[in-house]
């Protein structure tokens, strides 16, 4: 389905700007439509039930591939485009790419700046949007992928669902985060501050826009977000876990239990220094109380009080366990890993575990805390947790706005 059409003339039918009626009805009588990428007639759609459109006579005849739009996807398509409009961008919706044969949902031109704009309301293969990113890039264009809120799973305010397909998507500056829109309420839905706390069980801090009043730089503002609330979820979540720990491990990962055992440790009394929040902690798709286990009690626990060891010997052990796996995050570095385990070393060193000798080397200071009682556990567990949020206080000044992604940065979003 779409709203532009050829027609027989060379002239081009927009069903966003010609909405009479009376003139369409007539024009179908007398004419015939074309697709513009692949020329072959279309249809003219005045139904009640969607969306005016065109639709190809034959299901799959476009040289462009691309998933069936739905109703919501066509409502959102229209109500983006008339956003940007009215914010006096020189927008095009439907827009076809012959060089890379894309054509995104909408298409900008700025500052001698192109950008893409994709509204995703069904899920694509890692394949199909490496595919699809990496053409845009090597065009020279820039690419925002905006999700339909049909693909937010939310479990409460603050915790959300996330898939392979989401991280394909997040985008890396000023902060990682995810933007999702919903046609029904007409509003944006900006996903920041994504902390893993399982494998697919995300902290969001989540800011709704409403398309009305919110401009298209503002929406890529880094809004000022405080640590308080990301404290007292995790706190809440942590506790909880620690009750449920042996039927949750021992269902998808018994070889972390049996590390536990060997250590003679409880699973329910686990070290307060396994589990913390990290701001890069979303390169890993391992659950993060287990890579983070396996650095803090098979790595650096084997080490003696007062022995030192490497930066890059803890990048070879993590690059050496099949069982810790990275994520597909292509608007990141591919080192991004790297700086989840940066920062999880300069939290132990927080913590007092290890300290750094220079900045490639560390030595043990102390084992992991083995502590016995609820009240014990849950005092460490905030402390542990103190030090780790530190770190996203100084990544990401949280104090303090940060400049307009839009205006300030050109390579911005990508």
């Amino acid at each position: 389905m779409m709203f532009v059409a050829r027609r027989e003339n060379g002239g081009k039918v927009h069903l966003l700007e010609n909405r009479d009626e009376k003139e369409l009805l007539a024009m179908r009588k007398k004419e015939r439509f074309f697709c513009p990428v692949c020329g072959r007639e279309v249809q003219l759609k005045l139904g009640k039930q969607k969306r005016w459109h065109f639709a190809h006579k034959k299901v799959n005849q476009c040289l462009v591939s691309s998933e069936p739009e739905s109703a919501y996807h066509m409502r959102g398509k229209e109500q983006l485009y008339k956003w940007l409009r009215s914010q006096g961008f020189h927008v095009k919706i439907e827009h076809y790419l012959p060089g890379i044969r894309q054509r995104p949902d909408l298409f900008i031109e700025m500052k001698e700046r192109q950008i893409a704009i994709e509204y995703q309301c069904a899920s694509l293969s890692t394949e199909q949007l490496l595919k699809r990113t990496s053409s845009y890039w090597k065009a020279g264009i820039q690419i925002i992928w905006i999700l339909g809120r049909n693909q937010m799973k939310k479990h409460s305010a603050y915790w959300i669902s996330l898939s392979s397909f989401h991280f394909l998507c997040i985008q890396s500056y000023p902060q990682p985060f995810l933007l999702f829109f919903c046609p029904n309420t007409k509003s944006f839905m900006k996903c920041e501050l994504l902390t893993p706390f399982s494998t697919n069980v995300y902290f969001s801090h989540i800011t709704h826009f409403s398309v009305r009043t919110v401009t298209f730089e503002e929406l890529f503002c880094q809004a000022v977000i405080t640590k308080e609330r990301l404290e007292r979820e995790w706190q809440k979540k942590k506790i909880y876990f620690r009750t449920n720990v042996l039927p949750i491990w021992n269902y998808s990962h018994k070889s972390l239990l049996h590390l536990l055992y060997q250590y003679h440790l409880s699973p329910s009394c686990f070290p307060s220094e396994i589990g913390v929040p990290l701001p890069s902690a979303f390169a890993f798709q391992t659950h993060p109380f287990i890579w983070q286990a396996l650095l803090c009690i098979d790595f650096i626990g084997k080490f003696k009080t007062g022995e030192y060891f490497s930066l890059h010997a803890v990048f070879s052990y993590v690059n050496k366990r099949r069982n810790i796996q990275r994520r597909t995050l292509p608007y990141f570095s591919q080192n991004v890993w790297r700086l989840a385990i940066l920062e999880y070393i300069t939290f132990l060193c927080k913590a007092g575990m290890i300290e750094m000798v220079n900045v490639h080397k560390y030595r043990k200071i102390r084992q992991f805390m083995i502590l016995k009682t609820e009240g014990e556990i849950q005092e460490y567990d905030a402390i542990c947790l103190s030090h780790a949020l530190s770190l996203f206080e100084t990544k990401y000044n949280m104090r303090e706005g940060k400049a307009d992604i839009i205006r300030e940065y050109m390579e911005g979003i990508t």
